[in-house]
């Protein structure tokens, strides 16, 4: 047998590797078992739980409330909450990884002083609210939706505000001089929902909140009308809300503020929608009406707080159709159209009916204005003009006028 020198020195003879029937079979005998031995530790062996990350942390102010959320790259599982004091709330948060640079936030508004993320241990995070009172809270995660992550939610509600907000609604409808028409006005989105967004990031949610404002102003110069706003704040109102504050106020006209969106960024010009009972008008206004509605997905409502919403909508199509609230819907969105051509021009020479959900209060007329799309860069440029704002509600409260005088 021939060897070879390695360092000066004759190694041991190695024998020559199995070969033939026995020895193939051998080798595969040990391979195997090697496998199998892999397969049953790995199948033994716990798994562990994906980790998921923090990427953002932010909150909105609410007259009633603070909303936290926490952007997240999986679903997170949470001790539960608990109370250090009267002052300061908390969550253990595990298998989680911090990737945000500020972990001590500043917020300071009427609820919460600051908030704070710190880690306990590797993989388990504390995060805790610093209150300036003891306030209700509910969490909730949501799933990831569009260009939104999985979001972990946070309300902390004071009972007492939101209870006196509601309270300062029904005395507002009972106090109302004899004669005046109560106008809501529905600046749409806010919040965690940006609404649709222009070519140079202009967002939806604060266009429609500053024209909002404006034809709140304007109208309460004129003693015939009294205006009031569903939000006054980039804050998240869901969709039910909206219309239940409309009918606390006792309105006697609903406009929901929008600016469209389009994957077409040449499509342009202003339009005015109705519910409808049925289908919607064409594929254009369905489409619409979906992406509008989804705004309770995009701002954060939990699955707790939509159960009966089959039921309901059954009972206000009945609603509907035993009164003329679609007629005076219809009636408005065309005066609206007319004034408002001078202004903008129009998508549609008139309105179009689909399933918004907004518009669904059975006695009152609903509308839902979109004044040019945002998509647009010329309409873009146009919604972020002060004068234009001005000039759309000018117009605006030049319709609601005509359409209580005829």
């Amino acid at each position: 047998m021939e060897t070879h020198l390695i360092n000066g020195h004759h190694p041991h003879p190695c024998p020559p590797p199995l070969r033939g029937k026995d020895g193939w079979g051998v080798q595969r005998f040990i391979a195997f078992v090697l496998v199998s031995l892999g397969i049953i530790i790995f199948l033994l062996c716990p798994i562990p739980a994906l980790t998921a990350t923090i990427t953002d942390i932010r909150f909105w102010s609410a007259p009633d409330h603070t909303r936290v959320v926490l952007d997240l790259t999986e679903s997170i599982q949470y001790e539960s909450s608990s109370r250090e004091s009267l002052s300061q709330f908390y969550l253990e948060l595990n298998n989680v990884y911090l990737r945000i640079p500020k972990r001590e936030i500043e917020v300071n508004d009427p609820f919460l002083k600051r908030m704070s993320l710190t880690y306990l241990r590797k993989g388990k995070v504390k995060l805790i609210l610093y209150q300036k009172k003891p306030l209700n809270v509910t969490i909730f995660q949501l799933k990831p939706y569009l260009d939104k992550t999985h979001r972990l939610v946070i309300d902390l509600i004071d009972p007492e505000q939101e209870k006196k907000e509601q309270e300062e609604r029904k005395k507002q409808k009972e106090i109302r001089p004899k004669g005046t028409k109560v106008i809501v006005i529905d600046p749409g989105h806010g919040g965690e929902d940006p609404g649709a967004i222009g070519p140079r990031k202009t967002m939806e949610k604060n266009i429609v909140l500053s024209v909002g404002q404006k034809v709140f102003h304007l109208l309460n110069q004129n003693k015939e009308f009294q205006a009031f706003l569903t939000r006054k704040g980039d804050y998240f109102i869901e969709l039910q809300e909206r219309i239940k504050i409309a009918r606390e106020y006792g309105a006697d006209l609903f406009v929901s503020l929008h600016t469209d969106g389009s994957f077409t960024s040449q499509t342009r010009g202003a339009s005015a929608y109705c519910l409808s009972l049925s289908g919607a008008t064409d594929e254009a206004a369905k489409i619409l009406a979906d992406k509008e509605n989804l705004s309770n997905v995009l701002g954060g409502v939990s699955s707790r707080n939509v159960g009966n919403a089959k039921d309901d909508l059954d009972q206000i199509l009945l609603d509907l159709k035993q009164n003329n609230t679609m007629r005076e819907s219809f009636r408005f969105a065309e005066t609206l159209l007319t004034y408002i051509k001078t202004v903008n021009h129009l998508k549609y020479s008139s309105y179009r009916q689909a399933n918004f959900m907004v518009l669904r209060a059975p006695d009152i007329p609903s509308v839902l204005f979109e004044m040019a799309f945002i998509t647009n860069k010329e309409d873009e440029r146009m919604l972020k003009q002060n004068g234009f704002q001005e000039r759309v509600a000018s117009t605006l409260v030049t319709s609601i006028k005509k359409h209580f005088k005829e």
